[in-house]
């Protein structure tokens, strides 16, 4: 009995052997076959199957009654991370940072706040053309948007994007698309617009002297004394006629080049994608929108009662979300500039979005955010009259505050394209 339960046991670990080197052989032929990866792409999802489920998600979102929906409150925070002075941003259980790149005293961990919130303007453009295309019934085959900033000023950025599109559809079509895309995408609709934003200021009193304990993580403070440092020592050197030393001051800003290129593209949009400045695209297999900053991706998605999988912030929360990133990082620059010591800053936001707009008895509700709350909190020795000081210089030089305050020209068109791969 033991020989004949021992030859079993023999016997099925010999077979489970022999599967184990199976499955590592297909492994191996999945990851070195390239005809395995184009087998395994074509047999994805594609745009067309994509425009059915989001036709059947608008058609579901539609059944809900408009009693049973109601204003939500988007609340973002935003929050520099101590010695490295990047942006952390949290919405909900999403989070990403932004950050600037080497030639801007930053270290090029994410992207920086201008190119994001562009980039998820065009992110909401585009998600909008695959909601339309879907209602109208619009065929289409590839999807892609590069977007550029036209303006020079902080309250004028003047945006003009490029819709890159396979579709049988005709000219007329997508030009009825065009205009039902911008109609119905609310960062579109927002961007055109001027908002009032509500700031409000809470100062918690520090030490002036910092007393650091052997243990201690250098903090923020450290980080506006090293940007007031590198400030003034590389001031000192242009107005010398001299180039700032890579070796003092972080004058790398200076002389490294801004970061790498992308490197890494979508298959049916390879060409069509600016490799420098914002871009986006849809996944046609999971429907999230994809912002791209040269090597550098962020997902957008909706929450599953809008017909997404809730893989990332919606457009809305993340517009939100950078205008606290952004007021964060002015501040920080505003505080170096002034020699003030900072010890935490943070910003907390809230804005009312409306699922309702649209719906009868809600033709005139606003499809985007509204009632932009914003609450900067501080802790710093100095007074409060400097601090407030502080804030409202920060609010008149903040790039998206002022896109915020400001109403903006948004350009676009539509280019014909052929997908790769199709």
């Amino acid at each position: 009995m033991r020989r004949l339960i021992l030859s079993t046991v023999i016997a099925s670990a010999t077979l489970t052997g022999a599967l184990a080197q199976q499955n590592d052989q297909r492994l191996n032929k999945a990851i070195t076959d390239k005809g395995y990866f184009q087998k395994a792409w074509k047999s994805a999802p594609s745009f067309r199957d994509l425009l059915k489920r989001r036709k059947a998600a608008v058609n579901q979102f539609r059944a809900i009654p408009t009693a049973a929906l109601h204003p939500i409150t988007i609340r973002a925070f935003a929050t520099a991370e101590q010695r490295a002075g990047t942006r952390h941003v949290i919405i909900r259980e999403h989070q990403y940072l932004n950050d600037s790149g080497y030639n801007n005293g930053g270290f090029d961990l994410g992207i920086g706040t201008p190119d994001h919130v562009i980039a998820a303007i065009a992110g909401d453009i585009i998600d909008s053309y695959v909601t339309q295309a879907a209602i109208k019934g619009v065929a289409i085959d590839s999807l892609a948007i590069n977007i550029k900033q036209t303006g020079h000023s902080l309250q004028n950025w003047g945006l003009d994007y490029t819709i890159f599109i396979d579709s049988p559809a005709s000219d007329q079509q997508l030009e009825e698309l065009r205009v039902l895309a911008e109609k119905n995408s609310p960062l579109y609709q927002f961007s055109i617009r001027a908002h009032k934003v509500n700031t409000t200021v809470e100062l918690h009193k520090s030490a002036e002297d910092l007393v650091i304990p052997p243990t201690y993580q250098p903090g923020l403070r450290e980080f506006i004394e090293w940007e007031t440092r590198k400030g003034e020592a590389n001031k000192q050197l242009r107005e010398s006629g001299q180039r700032p030393d890579k070796a003092k001051f972080g004058g790398y800003a200076y002389d490294y080049p801004y970061s790498r290129k992308n490197e890494f593209t979508p298959a049916q949009s390879e060409s069509y994608l600016n490799p420098d400045g914002p871009s986006a695209f849809i996944n046609p297999s999971s429907g999230v929108t994809v912002l791209q900053v040269r090597h550098h991706r962020v997902l957008q998605d909706h929450p599953q009662i809008f017909g997404g999988n809730d893989l990332g912030p919606t457009a809305v929360e993340s517009h939100i979300g950078l205008l606290g990133s952004c007021f964060t990082h002015v501040a920080e620059g505003t505080a170096a500039r002034n020699k003030i010591p900072l010890d935490t800053l943070n910003v907390a936001l809230t804005a009312q979005f409306d699922p309702r707009s649209g719906r009868k008895g809600y033709e005139q509700t606003p499809l985007y955010p509204t009632d932009i709350q914003m609450r900067v909190v501080i802790s710093s020795p100095r007074s409060e009259a400097e601090i407030r000081q502080l804030v409202a210089d920060t609010e008149r030089g903040c790039p998206i505050y002022n896109l915020v305050t400001n109403a903006q020209e948004i350009k676009g068109g539509i280019k014909r394209v052929i997908a790769k791969n199709k």
